[in-house]
């Protein structure tokens, strides 16, 4: 084969690790993807390292480029390059060196990054998700090249109905009665369920905003805290906790957001340089965002208006005034046209970037 991907990851619901293999096959490339089995992926960190490097030593893979699609799988990633002999390139999805559920557990995080620096090494090209990630990565590990940028985009889909809405008004009288009547405010979260990810000040919100209903799809470690605070805040029968859903699924039920919530919390280096997958998704749904006033959002917001800014300590009032502009009906109106930008930085877009990078290393 050409090319063998390895993700530590359920890649049906691995939207970088997918869109890149997708986008290497339509190139004319061979490629061998490597991921985890959802019941796999949801096992404890430690376990599901050591499981996915006993199952990729023993594969019988032969590519001519093997990338790594996060730290876990470098280790992995790298034994396969060395056995091989061939080029290995490290997608460095995010500060792993500064990760945020790892925010206040130092000793976890000086062994991540140590790990991570000494296996970096033997990599050929690292990669990044946004343009400030390059710099910084860059000076922190004094690479000699400049990390390659490809943007967490989507590929161009067209904006279609969503499972979340009804053509009757149904009313809410459960958290998880689904779908929503149009008549209310309908702000979603899509993601990894971490402390960090603005659900807690958003709920806080909520109790200030009577006709306002979070949906949030995907599942973590944190939902259950998250669960607990909704009952203590009395905002418990109107949040939904739709679940994960496999990538390919996605798109639909984020077009039936009003509001699409962006609100990262800047308790560690990644956090606060964060530039995430889900505010291109709500792009692509047309789907105007709240968005928290950090470097790397507050310069796409700037270049493309599909969104407010709320001042990064997300507090309630500030979440409270930003959902009222987000719904005003011209200001509105005027997020939804900017959304239209995401055709020209789309993943067929980026899918260039990614396809050169990765022939530049097979020749």
């Amino acid at each position: 084969m050409d090319v063998a991907l390895l993700a530590v990851a359920d890649v049906t619901r691995d939207a970088r690790t997918l869109n890149l293999s997708r986008a290497l096959l339509d190139a004319g490339l061979t490629v061998e993807v490597v991921g985890m089995t959802a019941a796999d992926s949801q096992q404890r960190a430690l376990r599901r390292w050591w499981t996915f490097n006993k199952n990729v030593a023993a594969l019988s893979l032969r590519p001519r480029l093997v990338v790594a699609m996060d730290l876990f799988a470098l280790s992995a990633a790298r034994s396969l390059s060395k056995t091989q002999n061939v080029p290995l390139l490290y997608d460095m999805r995010e500060f792993y060196f500064a990760l945020g559920p790892l925010a206040g557990k130092g000793v976890k995080q000086k062994i991540l990054a140590s790990h991570e620096r000494r296996l970096l090494h033997d990599v050929d090209d690292v990669i990044v998700s946004g343009e400030l990630d390059a710099d910084i990565v860059q000076e922190h590990f004094a690479l000699a090249k400049r990390p390659v940028v490809l943007l967490n985009t989507p590929p161009f889909k067209e904006r279609t109905s969503s499972p979340l809405r009804s053509p009757l008004p149904l009313p809410i009288s459960h958290s998880n009665n689904l779908p929503i009547s149009h008549s209310i405010t309908l702000a979603g979260y899509q993601g990894v369920i971490h402390h960090g990810r603005g659900l807690a000040p958003f709920m806080k919100a909520m109790t200030q905003m009577p006709s306002v209903h979070l949906v949030v799809i995907g599942d973590g470690p944190a939902q259950q805290d998250l669960a607990h605070l909704s009952v203590e805040l009395g905002v418990a029968d109107r949040v939904t906790w739709y679940g994960s859903v496999p990538y390919d699924e996605l798109h639909a039920i984020t077009c039936g957001f009003d509001v699409g919530l962006c609100l990262i919390e800047p308790v560690s280096m990644s956090y606060e340089y964060a530039l995430p997958n889900k505010l291109f998704e709500y792009m692509m749904a047309g789907v105007p965002s709240l968005v928290t006033d950090l470097p790397a959002l507050h310069n796409h917001i700037v270049r493309h208006p599909v969104g407010v800014l709320v001042e990064r300590a997300l507090s309630p009032n500030s979440i409270v005034n930003a959902m009222e502009r987000v719904m005003f009906p011209e200001t509105r109106a005027a997020m939804q046209r900017a959304c239209e930008g995401i055709r020209e930085m789309s993943y067929d877009r980026q899918a260039r970037t990614a396809v050169a990078l990765v022939r530049e290393h097979l020749t």
